[in-house]
């Protein structure tokens, strides 16, 4: 496999991601307890109603035997209950407790307080220009196809 041409711009975006994952998780990162996984699932049935584990597997690029095994401990921990369909027996949704929807709105109020003392800093017009790039890059990853 050739190297793209702009393999220097590539590992210096890569770099960066990196270190900006990692820093945010040490440094004024939320502690919640759970993986990274779990909160992406739990914010997912947040914002979506009648989920079934399958649903989940697909948007978030895993294997249905592992998110079976998230939602198992989300269902242990009290935040995520199972419940059958009325019209299929063999279909089960996924859905937050009330106590998984008040842990979820507690995460994300305290992230979004994070995020604009990040935002600040950086001033307002970097904050946009920032914010506009990185939703172009993220639509680019979810339209296009990457060979």
């Amino acid at each position: 496999m050739n190297e793209p041409e702009n393999i220097d711009q590539v590992r210096k975006l890569d770099n960066i991601l990196e270190r900006l994952f990692r820093a945010m998780k040490a440094r004024g990162g939320i502690e919640t307890g759970l993986t990274t996984t779990q909160l992406f699932v739990m914010r997912y049935l947040s914002y979506n109603d009648d989920v079934k584990s399958s649903d989940i597997a697909r948007i978030a690029g895993l294997s249905p035997g592992a998110i079976t095994q998230v939602c198992d401990e989300l269902v242990r921990l009290g935040y995520v209950e199972r419940t059958r369909s009325k019209d299929d027996r063999r279909v089960v949704f996924v859905a937050l407790t009330d106590e998984g929807r008040a842990n979820v709105k507690d995460w994300l109020a305290r992230r979004a307080i994070r995020l604009s003392q990040l935002l600040d800093k950086m001033g307002r017009k970097d904050a946009d220009a920032l914010t506009e790039l990185l939703e172009r890059l993220v639509n680019v990853v979810e339209t296009e196809s990457i060979e």
